[in-house]
């Protein structure tokens, strides 16, 4: 189909497949223009789409699936979702059935989701297309949202001055005591970069994100060492730590203020930190601050400035990264707790329930959970 045709010359299958994926737990909004259309058509033939229409929020079996499509023989259609899996256009995973692992399949929202899957097989027309759509009502509905996917975690615990840390705020720490396995990948948004003619300036890798507890057919599996070397470069190189936003995350991105789509969105705000689930805030030791300024190049918010030879901290903006606490040759930044902080859900299932909450209201649960019960698709 042509890149830029309008939204009244797609098959009706995509509008219902938008309406469809826009009422998971991440919005997929309806743009005047319809160039989530064109997302979705570069990803799903429109049978393929029809059988998408089928999938549930959650990853099922085949065989549940298969109830609500008797007309695709089984395995036609085991074909089709391996194939749209391959795709990115939907979830795929693995889960115990007995003794058995089987294979699951589900609906996946944009993001954290197609547009990550994309990754190793961006073209300039799909990145041109997802930044229209970020412009065009898909960055409103989902910046400053309640339940944000990814939270901020400091670099390292210690520069929080003493205090205590959660475990799953210290993630070097939960990483040495998690089993594994895990596996690093490439940067989706970096890549998305480099389509556009715009290298990242401040990454030597493009293998920056890291998933813990799994290993994912386009990644690269890697021991606790690897991973904790890559943590370390990455605070070298002055990047952002950003978790899924679960106390037991399933991937941790290393994010540079150059590629990154969140934190390009999040420092236009007036007050990133509203947006963001900061639990820390940077504040200077004025009897330490020589007025070095090392710490304004290292802040991704544009959180510091100088007033006169003493670096101050905007809160507001001030993510809790811990990256200016981390370069300072006088010690003279440490990290302090919010008084107000959000709870960090248990899991992934947890963190998109509340996020489903957040849109819809906790009564919208009730007919999902009865037709989870009857086995019905959610």
């Amino acid at each position: 189909m042509p890149a830029q045709q309008s939204a009244s010359a797609y098959p009706e299958i995509y509008r219902t497949l938008q309406a469809r994926i826009d009422r998971l737990s991440v919005p997929f909004p309806r743009t005047e223009s319809g160039v989530e259309l064109r997302l979705l058509a570069a990803l799903f033939s429109e049978d393929e789409a029809a059988i998408a229409l089928e999938l549930s929020a959650a990853p099922e079996p085949i065989e549940v699936i298969a109830r609500r499509v008797p007309t695709v023989p089984f395995r036609q259609l085991g074909r089709i979702l391996v194939g749209l899996s391959k795709k990115g256009a939907i979830n795929s995973g693995v889960t115990r059935v007995g003794k058995k692992r089987v294979a699951t399949f589900g609906l996946a929202p944009l993001v954290v989701g197609m547009f990550e899957f994309q990754v190793d097989r961006l073209t300039k027309e799909y990145v041109e297309d997802f930044h229209q759509y970020l412009d065009e009502g898909f960055r409103d509905s989902i910046v400053g949202s309640e339940t944000p996917q990814l939270r901020t975690v400091p670099v390292r615990a210690e520069l929080t001055g003493g205090r205590s840390v959660a475990p799953y705020e210290d993630i070097r720490a939960h990483i040495a005591a998690h089993p594994g396995p895990f596996s690093v990948i490439n940067c989706v948004c970096r890549q998305a970069a480099d389509v556009m003619g715009e290298t990242c300036t401040t990454s030597s890798s493009h293998e920056t994100c890291l998933m813990v507890g799994s290993v994912v057919p386009h990644g690269r599996q890697i021991d606790h060492d690897e991973i904790l070397s890559i943590l370390d470069r990455a605070e070298r190189e002055g990047h952002v730590l950003q978790p899924q936003n679960a106390r037991d995350p399933a991937f941790i991105c290393c994010c540079c203020r150059d590629c990154c789509e969140v934190l390009q969105n999040a420092r236009k705000l007036p007050r990133p930190a509203d947006a963001m689930p900061a639990p820390f805030f940077a504040r200077v030791q004025t009897n330490q601050c020589t007025g070095c300024r090392t710490c304004l190049k290292r802040c991704p918010m544009d959180a510091i400035t100088m007033d006169g030879k003493l670096a101050v901290v905007d809160e507001g903006r001030c993510i809790g990264c811990g990256l200016c606490a981390s370069a300072c040759p006088e010690t003279a930044i440490v990290l302090d707790p919010r008084p107000r902080r959000r709870k960090t859900p248990k899991n992934t299932t947890w963190l998109h329930l509340r996020m489903f909450t957040n849109r819809r209201g906790v009564l919208s649960l009730i007919p999902i959970a009865v037709r989870k019960l009857f086995g019905k698709k959610i």
